[in-house]
């Protein structure tokens, strides 16, 4: 009885933990970081890539902030290689398990890119 109800518990909480979140609903045609890009960062790159880094991000550029600081790294000097690592699947992590920004979302940042990162 008791792996029983172990196993239950097991199954409802795999079935209710996600990662992250939907993608979001479409692409604006002008993104920018602080309306666009950072609600982002914030659904699926802030626990890690913010200050203090977590869950052993690297420390020398911060995605929570767009400019650099303090020798740091902004998300606009950092958006180039963040759009590579999401377009690899190796950003965020929980890509791997088909939970990325979603499609919407690599469209989003292709876009924020390609306009030059604009904040």
């Amino acid at each position: 009885m008791r792996l029983f109800l172990m196993v239950i518990a097991l199954v409802t909480f795999t079935v209710s933990c996600k990662y992250g979140v939907t993608d979001i609903n479409g692409v604006p045609a002008n993104p920018t970081y602080e309306h666009d890009v950072h609600p982002l960062y914030a659904d699926h790159c802030l626990v890690c890539h913010s200050s203090p880094p977590d869950r052993g991000a690297p420390n020398y550029f911060r995605l929570d902030v767009y400019d650099d600081t303090n020798g740091i790294l902004g998300a606009m000097s950092m958006a180039a290689a963040a759009l590579s690592d999401v377009k690899s699947g190796r950003m965020p992590p929980a890509a791997k398990d088909g939970d990325g920004v979603g499609p919407n979302g690599l469209a989003l940042l292709t876009k924020w890119v390609d306009d030059g990162a604009p904040q």
